[in-house]
């Protein structure tokens, strides 16, 4: 069921006046109820996660979760049923879950993933390959915490914050910037645009010794 009429004009009113330009009755309307829907699924999601927390109390240690669409917090790859693992630190894949258990990586990083880089983000972030990420472990320069697969093959990197301190600068000081872009039809469109883009990199992580090995990158940046 979609708003109510008075709804929707109280957003268009709303949005006309933050906008300072006429919106349709069209784009009031679809902007309203998409609006409502994601307060709904947040909504949702939020009596989801007190049910999990009610369950908690009673089964501490954790358990699985019923059905499909889970991703493991740690490292993101699907997983349902059986495979999944819920406790205070949130939802994990079983190889995950026995990293922790075992002590290889804190539970933490599930929670907090501005506590540590993937080697996604070290790629994203700093224009670094991966052959370059193979050296610098190679070489002492990057410190990971190996989670093993079943096979004791790697299944996931984690390269902490607190284990490479001096090297990595906190996440917030690499985050991704929102830039706004105007087609040639007049619509706004948001891209995002990486940090070093608005300023000069070699100053804004002036201290952290991973600068010191990325001067091949600085004619990108």
């Amino acid at each position: 069921m979609g708003l109510s009429q008075d709804r929707i004009k109280e957003f268009k009113e709303l949005l006309e006046k933050k906008t300072k330009k006429e919106v349709s009755w069209a784009e009031a309307e679809e902007g309203a109820n998409n609006l409502a829907n994601f307060f709904k699924l947040l909504y949702d999601q939020e009596v989801i996660e007190k049910k999990r927390q009610i369950r908690l109390e009673k089964e501490p240690k954790g358990f699985h979760l019923e059905g499909k669409g889970y991703t493991c917090a740690i490292c993101k790859r699907p997983i349902s049923d059986e495979e999944t693992w819920y406790d205070k630190w949130g939802i994990k894949c079983p190889i995950c879950q026995k990293a922790i258990n075992k002590r290889i990586i804190p539970g933490s990083v599930a929670k907090n993933d501005n506590s540590w880089y993937s080697k996604y983000d070290l790629e994203s972030r700093f224009n670094i390959d991966r052959y370059a990420i193979k050296r610098f472990i190679k070489e002492g320069v990057l410190k990971p915490r190996i989670v093993p697969s079943t096979s004791g093959r790697p299944h996931v990197y984690l390269f902490l914050i607190k284990d490479n301190k001096e090297v990595l600068p906190p996440k917030k000081l690499t985050e991704s910037q929102l830039v706004k872009e105007i087609k040639e039809d007049g619509k706004e469109w948001l891209r995002l645009e990486p940090w070093y883009r608005f300023v000069d990199p070699f100053k804004h992580l002036e201290g952290y010794k991973i600068m010191e090995y990325l001067k091949f990158t600085k004619d990108k940046a």
